[in-house]
């Protein structure tokens, strides 16, 4: 390839790398989720809401993946589900919550 052949190939790929570098630092950065959790008091145990911003996405009465209509135990309980739940949500994976994964965190889970 001849000189000056090369400085002007040299030339456009400078320009656009410039262009791409000008175009990321003006692109607004989004801000992480602003999701929180509150646990509640319900019936004879505890639940948990996941709120976005003012806004409630998840109301959970009741232990995930567990047949039946039963709380958590503890307050703490509901607080490590709801955290699991958040983490998948920013992960943005299903926000499901199984009966494998309650046993790895030892949620009180009451047979009848």
């Amino acid at each position: 390839m001849k000189k000056s052949v090369k400085i002007v190939v040299l030339a456009v790929v400078v320009g656009l790398v410039f262009f791409a570098v000008t175009q990321m630092a003006s692109t607004p950065k989004k801000e992480p989720t602003k999701l929180e959790k509150v646990v509640i008091a319900v019936d004879q145990g505890y639940g948990y809401q996941i709120f976005y911003g003012d806004e409630l996405v998840v109301q959970q009465e009741y232990v995930p993946a567990v047949n039946g209509m039963q709380t958590f135990a503890t307050p703490e309980d509901a607080e490590q589900v709801a955290d699991l739940v958040i983490s998948k949500i920013e992960e943005r994976t299903s926000p499901i919550v199984t009966l494998e994964e309650l046993m790895d965190m030892d949620i009180v889970i009451l047979v009848p």
